[in-house]
């Protein structure tokens, strides 16, 4: 009897042995099992890594300044109104943005050896301030008067806007704006001068060279007061986002052109005039802010970008210019932004009604 006891008991006890490893072997498979999609998840997160976005505003030409021969209203303004007085009506978008370039055409300076042109434009040094209070950070020097009073005056220009800490580009000076870790790099060309391909692709290269994940080129081209890009335009815009460009930017017409979409990026023919000391009454005082979010990922340029335009006036009147651009609203703003689409029509890009941009067919 004790025999048979002794080997039903051990019976037993090898049976719960048994079942119980059969237990923990089936809750290590599951445990195992449930933290392998947790980490997969994890890795995937890892690897997708944070978006980050820039935005950066465009506006058109500005001439801080005036030819002393022809008038001297700008001049007076300043003296009314202060520095603070000419973007005030733009300066929450500009403030708002992470950085803004207008294309500066005119000289700070004190030089009296006026070149021999038809217009020639100069303001003094403290007017780098009305860019400063303005929330401008970038401005495009590569155009026909950034000399008008001989080299000195462009040397003088720059050295104002450095101490103001404002940038500036100019041929093959890139100027590089770092904000959340995305180094963006600002370019300018004046195609009024002898530019080779070979140059354009040079300096983009070396923007890339230096890792930038945003090229932002300004050209100073085309032919005054005409609303459609010329075919050398074309050929050079289109080339500059060959090489690399994240975004072309134009100037010189003093009007508005059209904006086309390729290979995915834009090229904004012409901002027009902006806050234009140079003119006293311009009959078309049609403007814009163009404004771009990029987004970077992972050290790499998105494909996908917001775009907008922003409709303005280079001036708060109708029948004058008093230098202080404005956002424009309701009718006007409707107005400018059919104005846009017809020009921008045949470049496969049209506008919605509250300005942001898309590919037309």
């Amino acid at each position: 009897m004790k025999k048979h006891s002794v080997k039903n008991t051990l019976l037993i006890i090898l049976l719960t042995l048994s079942l119980c490893a059969d237990i923990s072997i089936t809750a290590l498979a599951s445990e195992n099992t449930s933290k392998s999609p947790q980490s997969a998840a994890k890795k995937e997160t890892s690897a997708s890594g944070p978006t980050t976005s820039i935005t950066i505003s465009a506006a058109g030409d500005c001439t801080l300044g005036i030819d002393s021969r022809y008038n001297h209203n700008f001049n007076n303004y300043y003296k009314k109104k202060g520095s603070n007085y000419f973007f005030q009506k733009v300066r929450p978008v500009f403030s708002r943005d992470d950085i803004t370039i207008v294309n500066f055409e005119g000289t700070l300076t004190n030089s009296a050896r006026r070149a021999r042109k038809t217009f020639t434009f100069k303001g003094p040094k403290k007017y780098a301030s009305i860019l400063k209070k303005g929330s401008v950070e970038v401005v495009n020097l590569a155009n026909n008067h950034s000399k008008d009073f001989g080299t000195s005056s462009l040397t003088d220009t720059q050295k104002t806007l450095k101490k103001n800490k404002i940038g500036y580009c100019y041929k093959s000076t890139i100027n590089y704006k770092t904000v959340k870790g995305v180094k963006t790099a600002f370019l300018g060309f004046n195609a009024l001068e002898q530019i080779s391909k070979k140059q354009l692709k040079t300096v983009i290269n070396q923007a890339k060279k230096n890792k930038a994940k945003i090229i932002i080129v300004s050209f100073h081209w085309g032919v005054e007061r005409k609303y459609y890009p010329n075919s050398k335009q074309k050929s050079l815009g289109r080339y500059a986002i060959d090489c690399g460009a994240s975004l072309v930017l134009g100037h010189r017409p003093h009007v508005l052109q059209g904006i086309e979409q390729y290979k995915g990026r834009y090229i904004v023919y012409s901002l027009g005039n902006f806050c234009f000391g140079g003119n006293s009454n311009p009959k078309d005082k049609d403007t814009m802010i163009f404004q771009q979010t990029f987004s970077v990922k992972n050290g790499k340029l998105q494909t996908k970008s917001d775009a907008k335009i922003i409709p303005c006036s280079l001036s708060s009147h109708k029948n004058t210019n008093d230098f202080q651009p404005r956002i424009l609203s309701g009718s006007e703003k409707k107005r400018l932004i059919k104005k846009m689409n017809k020009l921008s029509k045949k470049l496969k890009v049209s506008i919605s009604s509250n300005g942001s941009l898309k590919r037309s067919k």
